[in-house]
């Protein structure tokens, strides 16, 4: 079995090192092939390179590579070039060894010329200069066209610059291009890297391209090295994640000074021996980061003293290059850089050898494959940049695909070390949780079977205590009360003692969000207001609307709920008062009461479990129970504290909490910003389905829920969304909607707030409200009835209990809006033939009087017929026009019986008719007939019915005046309070301005002298 397992070994050793050098001959051989132009650019010799059929528009550019005539020593101009003897130096190519019969010295000065021949061009030429070590200047056809640093024969008068840069030429048949080339600083000089030349646009794009892919490399290396030091911040300082993300910031560093030098292009105050000492100093950190790296994935590929022995050159010589000028330590980076090369490549294949022979390897497989990518590339990157620094390619795009795959294959490797990881603390969880659901079994038995006999003494004595007086003697209501405040305070002791064991074994569970303060004072302290009565204490929250801390919602609650119900039991007299100031990063938060304080030596003894006998007053003692204990513990888990700020005895107690401050993140509810409105739905609905569905608006400051709800009445429902009260308020101003669920904590406004005002303008019926709370708790739930709350569900809930009680709702609703337009109908029954009879009483009266005027009077009950017929007799409201259409008309009526004796006038404000405005069916015309016929008929002489529609703040103002007989007092008291009036009409109208929410109907009347109806109808119903 051990001899399989070896051969098996052995095949996998002998496959991975067939697939590395496959993997790696087969990259490196398409480098020519990638950075060779189309066609193979022709070799200068003996300093002339002949292009002259050469097709730029076909093939785009050309490197200037092969023989270029030199001039050794020397710094020349064009024009005398002639009297010099010259050599032949190959380009690119550096001052390193011997050339022929001339010998150039790495540091020196030299001249370089080329006489190029040219075809015939109309378009502008680009010459690319990549590399030139360290200054020189450009001449083109006998002109200087560019000097970078400057060339000198000391370093007393010596400037060095290398950064590339693009220069336009103009066409002509020859040009001849001169390069003086200086070099003092660096450990060789010449031309590095191949001069280009090709057809202007396509030089300059090519340039930016590569700006821009430098530019690339910088930024993705940058992040990535951020990235993976936030990782290793966060994972327990792992040291992979350390030098991985030191590598990847060195390399973006370096990939900034190398290449383009974006770093030059970009700064350009920068010194030059700054920028190579940058360059020099990370890129030999990067190495010594990658050589920590390796170590730290696989220890046994490099030992700790070889390790430290190995690296030790690096080390110096980064010293060097911080302490030591640029050009003393130059020549020394030859030669690191060879050591370092070496260096590496042996790291990397003692790496693949631990990893896929050497079984003692601690990375499992998964992880080796990455690993082995990261080799390849790694190594691929480092040939094709020396092949390229050396002058034998023209190109490096090999390297640059390299890095994008090396630093792909190193994130998928972190990212399966971190799911690996993550399975194995799954696993361990899995245990612990197995472990964890015995203790919570029973915890929970335990706590249920104390839970229930006590809530059944606590029903049954509050059942009795409720009962007649008279069936108990006082004594037994004393005793009875005595058993249920001794349940209750039992109960709560339940509940402290499980939160004291899950604190004691670290079990509780905290959901720290951002919570408004002043909401969960307002609630708690609306909660706690059963409990003052028979007590003179005001409580007063003074805590600024939206002041966020960083807090578990409900245990936040439990905090202030503990604290604040000490302070009620220790005052008898007084006011307990919430203030919250900032320090800081935190909000501290004050309780202060007037009651009977403790003394400074006892502050601590308060917080203390089962440690209250110490404490020397006995009334201070009962009824501290373990909450001020359990709000410490809960403050210090939400990383802040309780403590008592200040306490003097028989004048009072300031309790403080410190919590973070927090941000409300909801920035549609901090900003201001319009309110989202959504509907929901799986499935496309057309219009006419969409506007016969119920209007739900859910309001919730937790974006989530919102869509939690609204998938549970998705298709069902049109479901908008608000996410604070006021956002829920201005959306009700222009909106109908049919149910309303909010929830119960909100910043800014709280739920039960919400509820008390949508209360003030609609009913129980008219708008359902349904309260959603974060735990089943009984005065939570009763304050939410109270405050006019339909319904409730508690956190977290299922989609069928939400369905259903939506739906239980709105049929309720339905059913009541149906009984209510009966009723509406039924009325308006009344009023249509109580104003006909009455006109053909007048039609009646006037055929034995006068022919003519009983004509012209059923011609006008005819064409107020006719307005009558053709309107909905279903329609509840109708356009303020067509009501006074139908007043003019009746008025006509009368006019024709009474002649002069009835005058009516009218006004009306032009806006209102513009707005188009509508009213209640008659709801006018009712008021105008009984002015008429119980104002005026009785009055001698002439009479006059005015009627005015005005618009008032937020009100349309109607007034009916007549100046007839007028009523007393006690008439209109008897027609106000719907025992009496004249007519059925103003009883109608009565009723009908009674179900509008916020309508008012109010009469001023004199006998003698007169009667006034006012009307004011709230802008929204009309």
């Amino acid at each position: 079995m051990l001899d399989r397992l070896r051969r098996y070994f052995k095949i996998k050793q002998l496959i991975a090192v067939i697939i590395l050098l496959s993997t790696m001959l087969l990259m490196l051989s398409t480098i020519y092939y990638t950075d060779a132009p189309e066609q193979e650019s022709p070799a200068a010799v003996q300093g002339t390179l002949d292009l002259s059929s050469w097709d730029f528009t076909k093939d785009r550019s050309v490197f200037l590579n092969g023989e270029w005539d030199f001039y050794p020593g020397k710094l020349l101009q064009p024009e005398e070039l002639p009297k010099e003897t010259h050599y032949f130096m190959k380009v690119p190519g550096g001052w390193d060894k011997t050339k022929g019969a001339f010998l150039q010295k790495s540091r020196g000065n030299g001249t370089y010329r080329l006489s190029v021949k040219l075809p015939e061009l109309q378009e502008q030429l680009g010459l690319k200069i990549h590399n030139i070590w360290m200054a020189h200047r450009l001449f083109i056809n006998g002109q200087l066209v560019k000097e970078s640093g400057l060339p000198s024969d000391s370093l007393e008068g010596y400037q060095a610059l290398n950064t590339p840069y693009v220069v336009v030429v103009e066409p002509a048949e020859e040009l001849e291009i001169v390069i003086q080339v200086s070099n003092q600083v660096h450990f060789t000089g010449g031309i590095a890297h191949p001069i280009q030349l090709g057809l202007k646009n396509y030089i300059e794009k090519k340039n930016m391209l590569a700006f821009g892919g430098d530019m690339a490399v910088f930024l993705l290396f940058l992040m990535f090295g951020i990235y993976h030091l936030h990782m290793y911040n966060m994972r327990d300082k792992e040291k992979t994640y350390l030098f991985s993300g030191l590598f990847l910031l060195s390399i973006s560093i370096v990939s900034i000074t190398f290449g383009e030098k974006v770093l030059m292009q970009v700064f350009e105050e920068i010194p030059f021996a700054v920028a190579y000492k940058l360059q020099d100093f990370f890129l030999f950190a990067s190495f010594a980061a990658l050589t920590l790296f390796i170590q730290s994935l696989e220890p046994g590929t490099i030992k700790g003293r070889n390790l430290i022995l190995s690296l030790m050159p690096v080390l110096i010589y980064l010293g060097v290059v911080i302490l030591i000028p640029y050009h003393w330590y130059s020549p020394v980076k030859l030669y690191i850089t060879f050591y370092a090369n070496l260096l590496l490549f042996f790291y990397i294949i003692r790496l693949i050898y631990m990893l896929f022979y050497k079984k003692q390897g601690k990375l499992p497989l998964n992880e080796s494959v990455y690993i082995f990518l990261c080799c390849i590339f790694a190594g691929v990157i480092i040939i094709d940049y020396n092949l390229y620094y050396s002058g034998y390619t023209n190109g490096n795009m090999i390297a640059r695909l390299g890095i994008f795959a090396f630093l792909l294959s190193l994130n998928l490797f972190l990212s399966r070390r971190f799911t690996n990881k993550m399975n194995e603390v799954q696993a361990l969880s899995e245990e612990l949780i197995r472990s964890r659901e015995i203790k919570d079994e029973f915890l929970a038995r335990t706590s249920h079977e104390l839970k229930t006999p006590l809530h059944g003494i606590i029903n049954i004595s509050g059942h009795l205590l409720k009962g007649e007086t008279s069936s108990l003697s006082l004594e037994q209501r004393e005793n009875l009360l005595l058993l249920q405040d001794t349940s209750s305070r039992l109960s709560l002791l339940v509940n402290d003692l499980v939160d004291i064991i899950k604190l004691r074994h670290e079990d509780l569970q905290l959901n720290l969000i951002t919570v408004d303060l002043y909401v969960v004072i307002q609630l708690v302290f609306q909660l706690l207001s059963f409990d003052l009565q028979g007590k003179e204490v005001k409580m007063l929250n003074k805590v600024k609307p939206m002041t966020f801390v960083e807090a578990d919602e409900n245990r936040l609650r439990q905090i202030l709920y503990n604290i604040t119900s000490n302070a009620m039991k220790h005052t008898e007299k007084g006011e307990i008062v919430a203030q919250a100031r900032e320090e800081g990063l935190d909000i501290v938060l004050t309780i202060s009461d007037t009651g009977k304080g403790i003394p400074q030596e006892h502050w601590e003894l308060v917080f203390k479990d089962f440690n209250h006998d110490s404490l020397p007053q006995q009334d201070y003692k009962q009824g501290m129970g373990l909450g001020l204990y359990i709000s410490r513990q809960l403050a210090r888990k939400m990383k802040g504290e309780v403590w008592i700020a200040d306490s003097v005895v028989n004048k009072g107690t300031s309790m403080a909490v410190r919590l973070a401050k927090g941000q409300c993140l909801n920035t549609e509810m901090t900003a201001g910003s319009v309110l989202e409105r959504k509907v929901w739905s799986s499935k496309p609905t057309s219009s006419g389905l969409s506007e016969k569905m119920k209007k739900i608006l859910i309001v919730d400051d937790e974006p989530t829920n919102i869509r939690v709800l609204s998938l549970m009445l998705e298709g069902e429902y049109q479901v908008s969304a608000a996410y604070s009260g006021e956002k829920a308020l201005e959306s009700l101003k222009n909106e109908k909607f049919h149910l309303l669920l909010t929830d119960l904590m909100m910043p800014g406004m709280s739920g039960i707030e919400l509820t008390q005002q949508i209360r003030q303008n609609y009913s129980l019926i008219e708008l359902p409200i349904i309260i959603a709370t974060a735990r089943n708790r009984e005065r939570e739930i009763e304050l939410a009835y109270q405050n006019g709350a339909n319904d409730y569900i508690t956190k977290p809930f299922t989609a069928e209990e939400v369905q259903w009680r939506v739906r239980s709702l709105l049929k309720l609703t339905d059913t009541m809006e149906k009984a209510f337009e009966s009723e509406m109908a039924y009325l308006q029954a009344q009023i249509k033939p109580h104003f006909i009879y009455n006109a053909l009483s007048n039609i009646i009266a006037l055929c034995h009087e006068d022919g003519e005027k009983a004509s012209e009077m059923l011609s006008l009950l005819s064409r107020y017929l006719r307005h009558i017929f053709q309107r909905d007799q279903n329609q509840q409201t109708l356009q303020l026009q067509q009501e006074l259409d139908l007043i003019k008309t009746y008025v006509e009526i009368e006019q024709l019986r009474f002649g002069k004796h009835l005058h009516y006038e009218t006004y009306v404000d032009p806006e209102i008719l513009k707005k188009g405005i509508k009213i209640p069916t008659l709801l006018i015309q009712p008021l105008v007939e009984n002015a008429i016929r119980h104002g005026l008929f009785n009055k001698e002489g002439e009479g006059t019915v005015s009627l005015r529609i005005t618009e008032g703040e937020g009100f349309i103002h109607i007034i009916v005046e007549d100046n007839g007989v007028g009523m007393s007092e006690d008439e209109v008291g008897r027609i106000l309070n719907g025992k009496g009036g004249k007519g059925v009409g103003l009883k109608n109208v009565l009723m009908r301005v009674a179900s509008l929410p916020k309508a008012a109907f109010l009469i001023d009347s004199e006998l003698e002298k007169g009667t006034r109806c006012s009307i004011f109808l709230p802008k929204e119903l009309v």
